[in-house]
Order: C-alpha cells, then structure tokens, then sequence
C-alpha cells in the first residue's frame, strides 16, 4: 500500500484493517455479494494468487501451492452481510441502508485475505496446498451447499475456519472437541383470536394474551425437556400483531 511505513507486518496490518473497513462499508447480502466477491478477486490478483474455475455466482476459492507434494486443506471465511440498518455513526459505517456487517463477516473475509497473503510469502516452502474458500450466503444457510456442490472442496482433507467471539479477550483463539456454536433452525407461530374493542376485551379472543402464554410456556423447553448436560436454546425474535392502540386485534 503506498504512503504505508514500518515493518512488513506493520503494513499488512494497517492494509487488512483498511480492507476490513472498506468491506464493513460496503455490505451486500446473502447470493447478493457480487461487488465483494470481484474486490476479493482484484485482491488475490494482485498478489498473483491463483483463482480457481468454480460454478459460483458470489463467492470465490483459490489456491495457493502445490509445488510441493502434500495435503489439501482449506481455509474458509464467509463474506455476507445481514439485513439490518447500521446506527453506530463509525466514520466507516455501512452505505447500503438496511445491510449492514453486524455477524463480523467483514472481520472474517479481512482474516483469510491476511492469511493468504502470508502463505503467498511463504509459498515455496509449503508441503501441499491451501484452498481459500471465500463462501457467500452463510446468513441463510445455503452458501455451504453451493461451495460443496461446485466442487471447490473436492481432494480437501481438512478444512478449518473461524467465528469472531467479542466475549473472548483479543488475541485468543478458542478451540473445543465436538460441536461449538448452536445449529440454527426457525419456526413461526399464527394465534388467530377474535378482534375487539380494547374496552370490551371479554367480547372477543385476545391473542397477544394467548402469544405471551406461549412465548412464557416455550422458555420450559430447554429447562424441563432439554438434558441439563446438553445445550439448546430457544429465542423468541419477531412478534407481530395489531395496527390500532385502542383495538384487540385478530
């Protein structure tokens, strides 16, 4: 980067903290990430970094060695953003309303761009080779299928990647044996009741009473069905109901 100084490290550093910033500037959505993928892809070229041919519309894998004999092992970093308006007022926030870096993506992509810049270095001297997977719509849980069904992964024997964890002091890495973070999955609920005036509530069937009953009943799951030595979790996110302060809806 010009106009950079200090060690080489230095300037990596200053460089990734001014892509993490540029990307967190830029968010794009899940299948929507076409400006990020081509910025990664310009970042790679320019380090000579081998791109691959994959079937990916966003999203993108390269590779780095191969000249000695050895394993395949891929690196992995998601690179979408999620729906949500940014109000933190960072002189590099979010210009995409409603999109914002908020799952720390940015940081993600920003990690494995300095990664491989770093094995580049070192290229000569690897036993094997490094797949870069830089993997779109982790949000809705279909990047990891495209990636899979592109054959991008084919020949790996390991792959490793990375969720940043703000309750962890900087500078550690924390590991564990089995599963780490929660598997996601989604449910909805519709309680039809019966509309009324917000005077006469006896007249009709108030369902935000029923929706809270339920919202209350479901936090008994986890801690009455659950194995106290398992973990789960279920949160409550969105409840919709009602357009008028003074009527029950229905």
């Amino acid at each position: 980067m010009s106009g950079s100084t200090g060690t080489k490290e230095q300037v990596l550093e200053q460089k990734l903290v001014e892509i993490r910033r540029h990307l967190h500037r830029y968010p794009e959505l899940s299948n929507e990430e076409v400006e990020t993928t081509a910025y990664i892809r310009r970042l790679l070229k320019e380090q000579d970094i081998t791109i691959l041919d994959v079937p990916l519309r966003t999203g993108l894998v390269a590779e780095i060695g191969g000249q000695q004999e050895g394993p395949t092992v891929a690196l992995r970093a998601d690179i979408d953003a999620l729906p949500i308006q940014e109000e933190t007022g960072l002189p590099y926030a979010s210009l995409h309303p409603g999109k914002m870096h908020a799952c720390g993506h940015d940081f993600h992509t920003a990690s494995l761009l300095g990664a491989a810049a770093l094995l580049k270095q070192r290229e000569q001297k690897l036993k094997g080779t490094v797949r870069l997977v830089f993997q779109p719509a982790e949000e809705k849980a279909k990047g990891a299928a495209q990636v899979l069904d592109s054959g991008a992964l084919a020949g790996v024997q390991a792959i490793f990647g990375l969720h940043n964890k703000p309750d962890l002091p900087v500078g550690t890495v924390g590991i564990k044996e089995g599963p780490l973070m929660a598997a996601a999955d989604g449910f909805y609920i519709e309680v039809e009741g019966q509309s009324t005036h917000a005077a006469v509530p006896h007249a009709g069937i108030d369902p935000i009473v029923v929706s809270s009953h339920i919202i209350t009943a479901l936090q008994s799951i986890v801690s009455r069905s659950v194995n106290p030595l398992d973990s789960a979790v279920i949160s409550v996110t969105k409840l919709h109901s009602g357009n008028a302060w003074n009527i029950i809806p229905d």
